[in-house]
């Protein structure tokens, strides 16, 4: 898996996401965050986006729920698009799974450090 950069924010790691997830799993995790916000705002768009990816995570770690998946349209880690031959879901979920543990750790350490201002 290609290392990323830890998230400044919340748009920063989606927007991460969104280039190197190999599935459209990410959807889920804007469907998360949709049904998640709060008409008043007093949730944190961090405090949202770690709660979606954790659900997120719920749901698909160590389950064979990935036949419903498909791939990210809009992947941008060439060496994976042109070195596939094929889509393979149970391959690409396990990547997506990691990156997002990968991202989920540093969102809840940007989170931490916030509070202990």
């Amino acid at each position: 898996m290609m290392p990323l950069e830890k998230p400044c924010s919340p748009g920063h790691c989606l927007g991460m996401l969104n280039d190197y997830m190999r599935t459209d799993m990410l959807r889920h995790v804007h469907q998360s965050i949709q049904a998640r916000m709060d008409p008043r705002g007093k949730k944190s768009p961090l405090a949202l986006l770690i709660e979606s990816i954790e659900e997120v995570l719920g749901v698909f770690e160590g389950s064979h729920l990935c036949e419903g998946i498909g791939p990210n349209p809009f992947n941008r880690d060439l060496r994976y698009r042109w070195s596939t031959r094929g889509f393979r879901p149970e391959m690409a979920c396990h990547h997506d799974i990691t990156l997002l543990k990968s991202q989920l750790g540093s969102l809840r350490e940007l989170c931490a450090g916030l509070d202990s201002l």
